[in-house]
């Protein structure tokens, strides 16, 4: 009797941790290395996905032609130890995964854009797995697919102030937790096979507005204020029992200062996000990030939701990879639950000065240009 209640209660404590997390669509990798800052220290055409209004900083053609990311939870010798002692037809095995969270998440994006204005287009792959209940085994599993196709540009309201709206439309596949038996997953074979438990799709429409300035002095000095998914991007069925759930609006505001020395750049932004949020402690909506660049090379860190977070990036011509290790808080407040995790990607980008001559993404100079 007494195992079961305990093992009912593991359960309900393991629920609410799961639905505390934020899960929100496009957080590129440099953006993680750098305390989850994004809004003021946007580059390019990838302002897009992020903040419009910084589209009025792009000069000439801006080509994110191709963007792949992977990545996920960080597992402890412990985990793989777990891992490696399952055996599909003994069901007792699956002991040692009890209280372990497995996460996976892939993204690929593209974009184009001019001055002004621009189109993109973005995917996500989230997939979360936690073993509970040792009475009756299940997997408390969170997995979603967003898809989603990008116009948007930006208005000059004054010197380097622009206004900037962006619409999408966002086909997205399940969102919400279930609960898997150990059979369903144990019989899965491959990750594919999990993501058919999820049958819920939806199409839904959304707009951000954004409004952002500079000052013309030597630091630069960057103000944002951006709202996502105003008045929530809800979703019409398309498939399954029902649609999925809403991504809601997400109020953010954000300041930047950049410093221009001698062989190298550093930016160091602070931001809040979510601010309309009030199931949000204020601890989770605080981001701190800042960027040392020197040609080919960007060194990042950060404060995410109260946790230290690093990355790096390197340029080659057009291929750039980057690196982030970052935290995020599955719990009320932070410090309560960590979840250590690693992302990599690559990307290609062109782009095309106002006078249409290529230009590569290695160079001090070609950076400047895009924050000011």
């Amino acid at each position: 009797m007494m195992k079961l209640l305990a093992s009912f209660i593991l359960l309900l404590l393991g629920l609410p941790l799961q639905a505390q997390e934020i899960n929100q669509m496009y957080r590129p990798i440099r953006s993680m290395g750098m305390g989850g800052t994004i809004l003021t220290t946007v580059q390019g055409s990838e302002a897009l996905f992020t903040n419009p209004a910084a589209m009025g900083k792009i000069e000439g053609l801006d080509i994110h032609l191709l963007s792949v990311g992977l990545g996920g939870r960080v597992p402890s010798t412990e985990d793989l130890d777990a891992i490696e002692g399952i055996d599909a037809n003994d069901p007792s095995t699956y002991n040692g995964l009890f209280g372990r969270r497995f996460h996976f998440l892939g993204t690929g994006s593209a974009a184009i854009a001019l001055p002004y204005i621009g189109f993109g287009y973005y995917t996500d792959y989230t997939l979360s797995l936690e073993l509970h209940n040792p009475g009756y085994p299940e997997f408390t599993t969170y997995f979603r697919n967003d898809s989603a196709y990008y116009i948007g540009g930006a208005y000059p309201l004054g010197p380097k102030t622009y206004l900037g709206l962006a619409m999408k439309r966002v086909n997205r596949w399940g969102g919400d937790v279930q609960e898997l038996g150990l059979t369903t997953v144990a019989n899965a074979g491959d990750l594919s096979a999990i993501m058919d438990e999820f049958n819920n799709k939806g199409t839904g429409y959304g707009v951000d507005i954004a409004l952002m300035t500079q000052a013309d002095t030597p630091l630069n000095p960057t103000l944002t204020v951006v709202w996502k998914d105003v008045g929530n991007t809800a979703f019409e069925k398309t498939s399954g029992n029902d649609a999925p759930s809403h991504i809601p609006q997400n109020l953010g505001a954000g300041v930047s200062l950049g410093f221009d020395l001698p062989g190298l750049d550093w930016i160091v932004a602070l931001e809040g996000q979510h601010l309309l949020d009030p199931e949000i402690q204020i601890g989770k909506k605080l981001h701190l990030g800042t960027e040392i660049s020197i040609p080919f090379l960007d060194l990042r860190a950060g404060i995410n939701q109260g946790y230290f977070s690093y990355g790096a990036g390197f340029d080659f011509f057009i291929f750039r990879l980057d690196a982030a290790s970052y935290t995020e808080e599955l719990g009320v407040y932070p410090g309560q639950s960590a979840d250590n995790r690693i992302m990599v990607g690559l990307s290609i980008d062109l782009s095309f000065d106002a006078n249409f001559k290529f230009t590569d993404t290695s160079g001090k100079k070609r950076k400047l240009k895009q924050r000011r």
